[in-house]
């Protein structure tokens, strides 16, 4: 995957996150409180990785990058 189809399925995840919050709210208002709680992780999880994403295409070194290490 080249950096702008990374930032494209970073996108995707961000409207997805999106989606999955306002999902949340509307079951937590009809009383579906288990469903609820899924789609708030959910999104909550979408998140964690397009913010992992962005960071390592912006700030990890070309040659971290080689190697796949883990370290900034």
């Amino acid at each position: 995957m080249d950096k702008y189809e990374d930032k494209e399925a970073s996108m995707d995840d961000y409207s997805h996150e999106k989606k999955l919050g306002a999902d949340g709210r509307y079951e937590l208002e009809h009383g579906k409180k288990a469903a609820a709680e899924n789609d708030f992780n959910h999104a909550h999880a979408l998140k964690k990785d397009a913010h992992d994403d962005a960071r390592n295409r912006h700030y990890r070194h070309p040659i971290l990058k080689h190697n796949h290490s883990n370290k900034y």
